[in-house]
């Protein structure tokens, strides 16, 4: 119900004498509040119809019509029904200069019209709409819960209440960064929130954004926000695995500790839905320390929905620790791929991902390594072209496993010299870096060098010996 429709009742007879400014005779009234209190605004709440005789208010003096009528404004009410009679034969010109100045509509209701028929008629409008709205609502939640026994999508279900409320939908995590959205964008005033229910690190809020604000959209709202909570709830807050259909096998597979043959990665390419001779990008996302699985698959699940739009096939595993997504379009372009991504997380704080390519299925296990490697800090960069581990990654094969445990198997018994040999690797015999890591002098690096050079019979300073001990350290 609406400011302006006070006025079509001729019945009544209600007439108008201020309409404040543009769009106030389109607010909508909650409640109907009769009161003769000289400051009735502690007991109001926005949207009330206020009626009053001004029966405490026989005054000439404008500054207390001001300071009434600002207290109003300041609630603030819908409208204020000023009702003739022996108090006031006419309407208080202090009156109606305050409510010119303060922006409140000001309707007049003659001596006739007792308040209680107007109160009465306000009430049994209101009552209509709502009950109205309750049944609309029961509707509304009907088909969601319909659509989503059909296999139907949080977009989908999204789409449908857009429909139903005329209004931009949206469900925003708890950085109120939007995971999906419906309906129009514009400048739009009004705003209705609906938490759904989950932990407080877990929150997401169903969010109405309207042109102007609906008294009964919560009540329309109720009944569907719960099932939106569940499909939100099954959608991302399992910690087991989720995953395309044979995506899952296929990460799976190039995760494992064992080389795969490009034979079974091609077979389980093509299992997934994927071109195995086609070029593959790779997204891989990662929470940091202390978010939550449910953080990582809301993330995944908006960069998802994005990057659909653009590739014309996308496949995803999700973890509980790691999300993976692969992309094929027929001109896909690893710069494309980087500013894609780059765009549909662009909001995601506290997440690190890598975007890489990959030429074929060939390729596809190294560059997911790659990629997994590479994870660390937020925001998201590009996996390097190759890197040694992914060299390594190529002989995983039984024999060289078994070689390089014999290399280093002299120094299997004690974790320290194992641990100096690979850092004294990685940092190219640097010793005040290797001293910094661990912790020690030089002099004792020194001394585990030499007892290391002792139990290999190997010349560390021979390149070809560094670089097949740190091969044989990654293999073994």
């Amino acid at each position: 119900m609406r400011v302006a429709d006070m006025l079509e009742d001729p019945e009544r007879r209600i007439d108008i004498r201020v309409e404040g400014p543009p769009g106030a005779l389109a607010r909508p009234i909650t409640w109907c509040a009769p009161t003769e209190s000289i400051d009735p605004s502690p007991f109001l709440t926005p949207g009330a119809l206020m009626l009053t005789s001004g029966m405490a208010l026989n005054v000439t003096d404008v500054r207390i019509w001001d300071a009434y009528v600002e207290r109003l404004a300041n609630v603030p009410i819908a409208a204020l029904a000023f009702g003739l009679g022996p108090a006031h034969a006419a309407l208080p010109e202090g009156l109606v200069v305050a409510c010119e100045n303060r922006g409140v509509p000001l309707l007049v209701i003659p001596d006739q019209v007792p308040f209680v028929l107007v109160q009465r008629d306000v009430q049994d409008r209101l009552s209509a709409e709502r009950y109205e709205a309750l049944r609309r609502g029961s509707e509304l939640a009907d088909d969601c819960t319909r659509i989503a026994a059909d296999q139907g999508t949080m977009q989908d279900v999204l789409h449908r209440i857009s429909e139903v409320v005329g209004a931009r939908v949206s469900i925003q995590d708890s950085t109120g960064a939007t995971l999906l959205a419906a309906g129009g964008e514009g400048a739009l005033a009004a705003r209705t929130e609906f938490t759904l229910p989950g932990s407080n690190r877990d929150r997401f809020r169903l969010v109405v954004e309207e042109t102007d604000a609906q008294t009964t959209i919560r009540t329309l709202l109720a009944p569907v926000a719960a099932v939106v909570s569940m499909q939100l709830s099954t959608t991302l807050g399992s910690a087991g695995v989720a995953h395309s259909r044979n995506a899952g096998r296929l990460t799976e597979a190039v995760y494992g500790n064992d080389a795969v043959p490009t034979a079974d990665l091609v077979a389980l390419a093509r299992d997934a839905e994927l071109e195995p001779y086609q070029r593959t990008g790779v997204v891989v996302l990662q929470a940091e320390a202390g978010m939550s699985t449910t953080y990582l698959r809301s993330v995944s699940w908006r960069a998802r929905v994005i990057l659909a739009g653009e590739f014309s096939a996308m496949r995803f595993v999700e973890e509980p620790d790691l999300s993976t997504i692969l992309l094929q379009s027929e001109s896909l372009e690893p710069a494309q791929l980087l500013s894609a991504a780059r765009s549909a997380l662009g909001q995601a704080r506290s997440v690190s991902a890598v975007v890489a390519t990959a030429e074929n299925a060939a390729e596809l296990g190294l560059v997911l390594r790659m990629c997994r490697r590479a994870l660390g800090p937020s925001g998201v960069r590009a996996a390097p072209q190759l890197d040694f581990d992914a060299v390594v990654d190529t002989l995983r094969h039984p024999g060289a496993i078994s070689l390089a445990q014999r290399l280093v198997a002299p120094l299997a018994r004690s974790e320290e010299l194992l641990t100096t040999l690979e850092a004294y690797l990685r940092h190219s015999g640097a010793t005040p870096a290797i001293c910094a890591e661990l912790f020690i002098h030089r002099n004792t690096l020194a001394y585990r060098l030499k007892r290391i050079r002792e139990l290999l019979a190997l010349d560390l300073q021979d390149g070809h010996v560094r670089a097949t001990l740190l091969m044989a350290l990654r293999l073994a």
